[in-house]
């Protein structure tokens, strides 16, 4: 299993820098890259994980010495159009409708960078904001049509946590926690606590890695 998982690890979460992979067990694999932004997969025989993901590949992404994590289900290593995320912070989890994670370091160095993706590279819609990646927790870009072309584009969106309060920003604008093309609005009681005992059995694992 785990080789498989490495794999997709791997794949799925290729914009990054050079990385420190953290102790593997046959339920998770994991690493952190050189600025502190970290991530980890979950093997597909975790019951927790296809509870809430199904055939989905389940990742949690998250930065060292920092509380919020993203909850991912993958939709597909080179394409994020399908992928389901949960922002978890203590007990809150907010569900969105969206989202592609790349790393902030990559667009740190890569402003303009063009993204990996099933037909090729898509480039970004516009430049990654330098000010507004400085101050978020995750980065997820969201695929859209290009409005100068034919094609398609990433638009670079950032979101950043304080306290219970989840704000999503575009480069133009914030997004309203009501606009459910980014926010999936109220999660059931169910889905909490399908996704609070996943990151309970990430939490175990993460506290159990060497320092």
């Amino acid at each position: 299993m785990l080789l498989s998982a490495k794999s997709r690890f791997a794949a799925a979460l290729t914009l990054a820098a050079s990385v420190t992979v953290l102790a593997a067990t046959p339920s998770l694999v994991g690493s952190c890259d050189s600025y502190g932004e970290c991530s980890a997969i979950f093997s597909h025989s975790v019951p927790e994980a296809k509870a809430i993901c199904g055939e989905r590949t389940a990742s949690v992404a998250w930065r060292k010495n920092s509380k919020p994590f993203l909850l991912q289900c993958l939709g597909s290593a080179t394409d994020g159009e399908d992928s389901v995320n949960y922002v978890v912070d203590g007990s809150n989890v907010t569900g969105l409708n969206y989202g592609r994670f790349v790393k902030a370091n990559f667009l740190q160095q890569n402003p303009t960078a063009s993204v990996p993706d099933k037909f090729g590279t898509v480039p970004t819609c516009a430049p990654a904001n330098l000010e507004k990646l400085h101050k978020s927790t995750f980065v997820l870009l969201y695929k859209r049509p290009d409005e100068t072309t034919d094609s398609y584009c990433y638009d670079v969106t950032y979101l950043s946590t304080s306290g219970s309060d989840i704000r999503l920003d575009t480069n133009v604008a914030t997004v309203s926690a009501t606009d459910r093309t980014y926010f999936s609005g109220p999660t059931s009681d169910r889905t909490r606590q399908r996704v609070n005992k996943l990151i309970q059995m990430f939490r175990t694992w993460h506290d159990n890695q060497p320092n």
